[in-house]
């Protein structure tokens, strides 16, 4: 099922490739959110003291937040659904001379992983899956969850004006907090930001959710 604010279905690993992601979507030499450093919202979770035990970074795309949090000293497994991705992302990590485990994932369903991790970060995965996808996500990140596993996630908000050059998917906080709750999560903490963020040379503000949810024992 998909609603008005669904996200177009991109081809990830397309555009890591330098290619077309999607109908009408022209290739891109260089992701706009890769800036080659860890986002402000995981510098901001990690300083806050939200990141404990075994750390799974979801939709890891090119591996700056999860080599941020292993040179933090995390154990960090990284997952993400594009293998030219996590090619780069091995590679930064080597560069960086830390140790992240990579794999690649389907996030919807995370087989493979059952009580395996304590907290979760999604630094702008969660609001590339349709309506479908989210509730089959965090479905599937309670069951690779240790009980009182922390969820730490950033996604687009729906107080983004539209953008016809770069559309972005738009969540609610209603969607938030009913696909969470249905799966087991209490959300703790929800709050709006503002972030500023160079694209193409022209400095953009993007409205985001940031969210800190707690593991239920059970759904």
């Amino acid at each position: 099922m998909t609603g008005p604010n669904s996200p177009q279905r991109m081809d990830f690993d397309a555009l890591y490739r330098g290619e077309s992601p999607g109908p009408s979507i022209p290739p891109m030499t260089t992701p706009p959110w890769d800036t080659k450093a860890p986002k402000e919202n995981v510098i901001a979770w990690q300083a806050g003291g939200w990141v404990h035990g075994d750390v799974l970074d979801i939709g890891c795309g090119l591996g700056d937040n999860a080599i941020y949090l292993a040179q933090h000293g995390h154990r960090v497994t990284a997952l993400d659904i594009s293998p030219t991705a996590l090619i780069i992302a091995e590679r930064r990590a080597g560069d960086a001379g830390v140790d992240v485990r990579f794999a690649a994932a389907d996030a919807t369903t995370l087989i493979g992983y059952t009580d395996a991790f304590d907290t979760v970060i999604d630094s702008g995965m969660f609001h590339c899956l349709d309506d479908d996808g989210k509730r089959s996500y965090a479905a599937a990140v309670h069951r690779a969850t240790r009980p009182g596993a922390t969820l730490l996630l950033s996604c687009f908000s729906d107080a983004n004006p539209p953008n016809e050059e770069w559309p972005r998917p738009a969540v609610s906080e209603q969607t938030l907090r009913d696909v969470l709750g249905g799966a087991g999560w209490d959300v703790e903490s929800l709050e709006p930001v503002t972030v500023r963020r160079e694209i193409d040379g022209v400095e953009a503000e993007m409205a985001f959710w940031y969210v800190r949810a707690q593991r239920r024992m059970s759904n």
